[in-house]
């Protein structure tokens, strides 16, 4: 049933950030364009481009990104025996969700305390800017408890096992 939710949920997950990236890019141009050849600067769009930044980098490693398509330094682990393998990944995963679990509550302070900030430019409230952080910590969480799940099962992520990777297909691995 999940893998058959997979793909649309990850072309829907990438068409939003193509969104995002879209509108990033063209608001950048528009900027350039206003302040070199018009002389007439934008103060909106220099919080558009930040913001959109910060959501698609946040998003896409959310909800986008594969787990064999992050950067690693794996010379060592790749040294490893199978088995010690299966090991650092659990203990590397499995602190990454303590570690991110324990921040969830300063997190929601800090995202709730910035109800009362207005972007300069724009007053766009700041706990929406923010919020996508909330989000990007729970699919941490998720992500993680399922790869240290598969590797104490001997389904480690570059064997193609993963939750976030049930979307990928041989054309990917070209």
């Amino acid at each position: 049933m999940l893998s058959r939710l997979m793909p649309p949920l990850r072309r829907a997950a990438e068409g939003v950030l193509v969104l995002m990236m879209g509108l990033l890019f063209t608001t950048f141009i528009a900027q350039v364009v206003f302040r070199y050849v018009l002389g007439l600067p934008l103060a909106w769009s220099d919080e558009i481009c930040n913001f959109l930044w910060l959501w698609g980098i946040l998003w896409g490693a959310s909800f986008v990104m594969r787990n064999h398509e992050d950067i690693r330094f794996d010379m060592l682990y790749n040294l490893l025996p199978r088995r010690l393998q299966r090991v650092s990944t659990v203990l590397a995963s499995g602190t990454l969700v303590v570690l991110l679990l324990l921040s969830l509550p300063a997190t929601w302070a800090f995202i709730s305390f910035m109800q009362v900030e207005r972007s300069a430019a724009m007053g766009i409230p700041m706990h929406l800017v923010f919020g996508l952080y909330l989000v990007f910590v729970v699919a941490m969480c998720i992500r993680h408890a399922s790869i240290a799940w598969n590797a104490g099962f001997d389904r480690l992520t570059h064997d193609g096992h993963s939750l976030i990777d049930l979307t990928h297909d041989t054309a990917d691995h070209t």
